[in-house]
């Protein structure tokens, strides 16, 4: 895995989805970052955060043995060197001494911050009552896939102290992309006596958390989760992550009003702010194989291929590019570009009617009454929707009904599967390809259950290389547009707008990331 990290300096910007500047902050002293947040952070425990609020509050209280710095470079954070051995297999990491965890309210502790810490938040990630969402990326470590089946005990795994300061990995395989890894919030350490006295509670409370990182948790209410540091020479030293309970504002106008210093912007107005654009999601035509008609591979083709022929469809190009592929541009496997090396994996589906009537053999017009075609409301995807239905009643003699419902409507059915065919964004939300190849299998958006398929994405966990697993999770895209559970239709494009001042934020739109490590403002 490797995470896009974008560090915007005074002609090369950052952003985060939300970032705003409170002007209750004006006068206190406090340079400060607040970032409007879906929902107050609710879990600060590293090994199992993975709501994008947990995640970024993690990213700032927590520090690991590494920190990835603008280029996506691993950057010693509690090491102070590490070496491999010449196979690839075995990492050694030498702690910096005297090192110690932060309580609520940057309150000395007299927790050592040791090796040991190390090996036990491992150990927990591979337990399987942990259910740790970051145990696929260790993979590769010595015992990791016994100890996730509960086959062996997680205390067997590769990862030992040799002494309080030496940390050593040991590989089943090579991980070309291993030391990256350890920057993820569930590499961080993790104390056992603290995590034991904290009776199950552990990151759920100010008194039941500790940080090892650039911020220390200074207050957590129902009204926001509050980090703080030492600051000087400009450093933000205060983290604010709450909920915008304003106004309705454009992203511009809550920049220009000094309520926000970034902002997500999903519009094509005009703006004189710093911007960039980027993409992580792609609308498409789902087909939900549940259904008894669509459950026919054939028919499924058919309808696929009328779109196709719909394309280009009426939609505004500002935010709407034809997609090159179902997995957003700009993922990378490890050190290897995900869409440069799987290629375009549009499949050539031939003739909408022939495939039609192949699949009328085993459909009957019962099986196709009730289907309708939905999609939200206010997406700017009506005239698209149309073009398809078109070309499905000329070239099939097919006409469905069409469903435009409201945002939450939309996606209550979705996550409910209450939906035939539908017109649906599909977001990358944490920087993995198999994650977001995961949302296609059994129990996923499609209910696509094919056992090729699943064998497919647990090979990619376990492949030798970046390379190799690239190619695996490419044969899975493949698979489902050659099947046609999914077809992808636009990719939207988004731009993150950025007042002037804030410099040295690392922002990653997949992590999600936002690193204040290095960030100023001025």
């Amino acid at each position: 895995m490797k995470r896009t990290l974008i560090r915007f300096f005074a002609a090369f910007l950052t952003a985060a989805l939300l970032l705003p500047l409170a002007a209750c902050t004006k006068g206190s002293g406090v340079n400060s970052f607040t970032w409007f947040v879906e929902e107050i952070p609710a879990n600060l425990d590293p090994q199992v955060a993975t709501s994008s609020q947990d995640v970024i509050a993690c990213t700032n209280l927590y520090s690991g043995l590494v920190r990835l710095d603008a280029d996506g470079a691993p950057q010693n954070d509690l090491c102070e060197d590490w070496s491999v051995s010449s196979n690839g297999l075995t990492y050694t990491f030498h702690l910096k001494s005297g090192l110690t965890y932060q309580a609520a309210g940057g309150e000395a502790t007299d927790y050592a911050i040791t090796a040991e810490d190390f090996v036990y938040a491992f150990q927990r990630m591979f337990s399987p009552e942990t259910q740790s969402p970051y145990a696929v990326e260790f993979s590769a470590i010595e015992g990791a896939d016994t100890a996730l089946a509960g086959l062996t005990d997680p205390t067997q795994i590769g990862v030992k102290a040799t002494d309080p300061l030496t940390l050593v990995f040991t590989l089943s395989e090579p991980d070309d992309d291993f030391v990256s890894k350890l920057a993820l919030p569930g590499a961080m350490p993790c104390d056992e006596d603290f995590f034991l006295s904290t009776g199950g509670s552990y990151g759920l409370t100010s008194d039941t958390t500790l940080s090892s990182g650039p911020f220390y948790l200074y207050n957590w209410t129902s009204s926001g989760l509050f980090l703080r540091r030492e600051g000087g020479d400009g450093l933000v030293d205060s983290l604010r992550l709450v909920q915008n309970t304003g106004t309705v504002q454009s992203a511009q106008d809550l920049i220009l009003n000094e309520r926000c210093t970034a902002a997500l912007d999903t519009t094509n107005a005009s703006t004189s702010l710093r911007s960039i654009s980027y993409s992580d999601t792609t609308w498409c035509l789902l087909f939900n194989t549940q259904n008894t008609a669509l459950a026919c591979t054939e028919l499924r083709q058919a309808l696929a291929s009328g779109a196709q022929q719909a394309m280009p469809l009426s939609v505004d190009t500002s935010i709407y590019s034809p997609a090159a592929g179902l997995v957003p541009d700009g993922l990378s496997v490890g050190s290897v570009d995900y869409r440069e090396t799987a290629g375009n994996p549009t499949p050539t589906l031939g003739s909408a009617y022939t495939l039609y009537r192949t699949a009328r053999q085993t459909v009957t017009s019962a099986d196709l009454m009730g289907i309708t075609l939905l999609l939200p409301k206010d997406a700017g995807l009506t005239a698209a929707a149309e073009a398809i239905n078109s070309v499905w009643q000329r070239e099939l003699s097919l006409f469905f009904s069409v469903e435009e419902v409201d945002q939450e409507d939309f996606e209550t059915r979705m996550a409910d599967g209450d939906y035939t065919i539908a017109i649906a964004p599909v977001t990358c939300t944490d920087g993995s390809v198999y994650s977001f190849l995961q949302n296609f299998s059994a129990d996923g958006l499609c209910h696509y259950s094919d056992p090729t398929y699943q064998a497919l994405l647990d090979q990619s966990v376990t492949a030798s290389d970046s390379t190799a697993r690239c190619h695996l999770l490419a044969q899975c895209e493949r698979q489902l547009l050659e099947s046609c559970a999914v077809v992808p239709l636009f990719a939207q494009q988004k731009r993150l707008l950025l007042a002037d001042g804030v410099d040295g934020l690392i922002f990653d739109p997949y992590g999600p990331v936002l690193d204040l490590t290095w960030t100023t403002k001025q």
